[in-house]
């Protein structure tokens, strides 16, 4: 059987601006609150409110989860806090970052959108790139070949290469966060992780009108749907495995721009990944893709 060579020209900076999600500023999970009186809401707890507490709590959790979780010893951590860089226009969404480099784990700290949150969302986005990390300490078990693996399952070449390599990798960083959610369930801190799931789901009016644009363009669609299995597959965890069916409502409440297709497949990437993750990694990850494929690339 032959394949076929594709030669996919695109620009991928106008990917990049069309599956953008960036989120709105200074959005929290009041608004979900009202709704559902039951789900977690930041004025909960005592919210943070400054620096050293942020410090202080942060360091208190790193060593709770370090030792709940048997991480590393090897490993040198240290925390970088940063005041004002908000240049990256990821730290609005993402304001924990963990950077492995060898053994060397930097914990970066961007204090203006942690300042308002509860300490459980503080200690939800900890535990997640924390155990995002301790899985990246493993590199055999977690990784895949992409050119043994998924390139002969579709050749491609130029710009198009480029997009189903971007492709896999999306699909790979939702699957580690479902692993990653798993293990941060196993060590007990399900409250965590519920308040770290909910503190993720805040889709941005850019977003959506982002999406509504590249509806037509099946190929950067599967780029969107695949970014966005970063979030859905922890929070489907948690709602399946915890019976907390308001999450996974609330998800789909946020989301309810999503065409009904792409809603199904979401559905069935999940099914595919929750079967056996840790023990059939690179297996799973070619599954997805295979899906992927079938749904977008080929139609």
């Amino acid at each position: 059987m032959g394949f076929v060579i594709w030669d996919f020209s695109l620009d991928l900076t106008f990917v990049a601006k069309l599956t953008n999600t960036k989120c709105p500023e200074n959005s929290d999970v009041l608004m979900f609150h009202k709704r559902y009186t039951d789900m977690p809401n930041e004025s909960d707890k005592s919210a943070l409110s400054t620096p050293a507490e942020l410090a202080e709590l942060t360091s208190r959790y790193i060593n709770q989860f370090c030792r709940q979780a048997a991480f590393p010893s090897t490993v040198n951590m240290r925390i970088d806090r940063h005041r004002n860089d908000l240049e990256n226009s990821d730290v609005q969404f993402r304001p924990v970052q963990a950077e492995l480099d060898n053994r060397q784990l930097t914990i970066h700290l961007y204090e203006e959108p942690l300042m308002g949150i509860s300490p459980l969302s503080l200690q939800g986005l900890l535990d997640m790139e924390l155990a995002r990390c301790q899985l990246e300490l493993e590199p055999a078990l977690y990784r895949v070949n992409f050119n043994k693996d998924i390139r002969p399952l579709f050749y491609v070449s130029g710009s198009g290469l480029n997009l189903v390599r971007h492709l896999v990798a999306h699909l790979e960083a939702g699957l580690k966060n479902l692993i990653a959610a798993q293990l941060v369930m196993e060590i007990g801190h399900r409250e965590p992780l519920l308040y770290f799931c909910y503190h993720k789901i805040r889709p941005s009016m850019a977003e959506k009108e982002n999406y509504q644009r590249l509806v037509p363009y099946d190929w950067i669609r599967a780029l969107f749907v695949a970014n966005k299995l970063k979030e859905f597959l922890p929070v489907t965890f948690l709602a399946q495995r915890d019976s907390v069916a308001e999450l996974e409502s609330h998800w789909w409440n946020c989301h309810a721009h999503i065409l009904p297709e792409d809603k199904r497949i979401l559905k069935t990437l999940f099914d595919l990944s929750n079967q056996n993750p840790v023990k059939h990694f690179s297996a799973t990850l070619v599954e997805l893709f295979k899906l992927m494929k079938s749904q977008f690339l080929i139609r």
